[in-house]
């Protein structure tokens, strides 16, 4: 009997072992994948307002405004009424920008040495500084049967110096127009799932004409003497490109309102032309639960949601997930909060009648991982609605 104890002792210290071998190997690939899903793309992301910045960049399964449009256009099919508007504008800044913009329209062309030196000395003075603005506008129609198109215009500008040993001034200005137009349909699948509850479902498209201005460039120190704003900012590259997006959203029938959602974006990543590049393919893939249960009025005071969304201008995954809540204070008064690349974001709303406006803060990632480089950014919006 003792011999038999020590030999069943024996393989079950050597079935822990190999279990322990395994679960670390597994987190060994896991770990591998992280790291080498890191990504230095610059281009600019997908569109958002102050709402859904102040939620953690949450919007794929929570569209109830004009967002639905670029975010998930299945969300057409849940707008109540018909409603247009030719006002709703945004506008997102960081700290720096409005000194560092200040330093670039300081800079002369006139070939002497004391241009050159205070060329040089406005330059070398921005050197560890961010500058980030953007600001866009859309006028919008959407219907009540699941039909919808938009025109917007969106500004981006990226200004870095880095490198104080070898000072490099890193330049990127994107002018887009997008006109879209957008379709849902509901799903016709009353069958039970997985969570034992009926669901519902809608599956959204859109077709969309792009242009862009664009300039991207990295300045050296060698260069700096001879620099001026047209230089920086002159966007010389342009196109013009078609390309779809396509969203689907599930609802099940409990009392959560629990929704999930899915998005893929810029589905043929399209040309511009040579110069000006392509769209970025974006990913999306999410849910949100309004988890207090009882009379409808209660039920809408609190949405959560979560969201891992990708358009390869994030550092590493982990920047990808995107988590958020907003919580109704009053009738027309809105806070929010959320994680947007690791960082805390925040936000309020408020509507009244066919009016509201929004602010919010939220924080990119600048640096080679998280917790690197934070860029902390603000952001305002209005829209008028009829």
């Amino acid at each position: 009997m003792n011999r038999l104890l020590l030999c069943v002792t024996n393989r079950l210290r050597k079935f822990q072992s190999i279990k322990t071998i395994n679960i670390k190997s597994c987190f060994a690939v896991i770990f591998s994948i992280y790291i080498a899903s890191t990504s230095c793309a610059s281009q600019p992301g997908a569109y958002e307002n102050s709402r859904s910045l102040g939620m953690g960049g949450c919007s794929l399964c929570y569209t109830d405004d004009y967002l639905l449009l670029y975010r998930n256009p299945a969300g057409l099919c849940l707008k109540k009424e018909a409603e247009y508007s030719v006002l709703t504008p945004t506008f997102s800044r960081n700290s720096d920008f409005s000194k560092i913009d200040k330093h670039i329209d300081a800079l002369k062309d006139n070939d002497t040495a004391v241009t050159r030196i205070s060329n040089y000395s406005h330059l070398e003075s921005m050197t560890g500084k961010t500058g980030f603005q953007r600001w866009s506008n859309t006028a919008y129609y959407i219907g009540e049967k699941g039909f919808g198109v938009g025109v917007r215009y969106d500004d981006y500008q990226f200004y870095r110096v880095d490198n104080p040993s070898n000072p490099q001034m890193k330049s990127s200005v994107y002018k887009d127009c997008v006109v879209s137009g957008s379709f849902a349909r509901p799903i016709e699948d009353q069958n039970q799932n997985i969570f034992k509850d009926k669901a519902v479902g809608w599956y959204g498209a859109s077709l969309k004409i792009a242009t862009r201005k664009k300039t991207e460039s990295v300045f050296y120190a060698r260069d700096f003497a001879a620099l001026t704003p047209n230089a920086i900012k002159d966007t010389d590259r342009t196109g013009i490109t078609l390309d779809a997006d396509f969203g689907a959203l599930w609802q099940l029938t409990n009392p959560l309102k629990t929704t999930f959602g899915v998005f893929i974006g810029n589905i043929f990543e399209s040309k511009f032309s040579d110069e000006a590049g392509n769209l970025n393919r974006q990913y999306s893939i999410g849910a949100s639960i309004q988890p207090l249960t009882g009379e409808k009025e209660r039920n809408e005071r609190l949405v959560l949601a979560c969201e891992y969304f990708d358009d390869g201008s994030h550092v590493n995954s982990l920047t990808n997930i995107r988590l958020g809540a907003r919580a109704k204070i009053a009738n027309g008064f809105y806070l929010s909060t959320g994680v947007k690349n690791g960082y805390l974001t925040g936000g309020m709303d408020f509507s009244f009648k066919d009016f509201s406006i929004g602010a919010s803060t939220y924080s990119e990632e600048l640096g080679k991982s998280p917790g690197d480089r934070e860029d902390r950014r603000y952001s305002v919006d209005a829209s008028l609605r009829f």
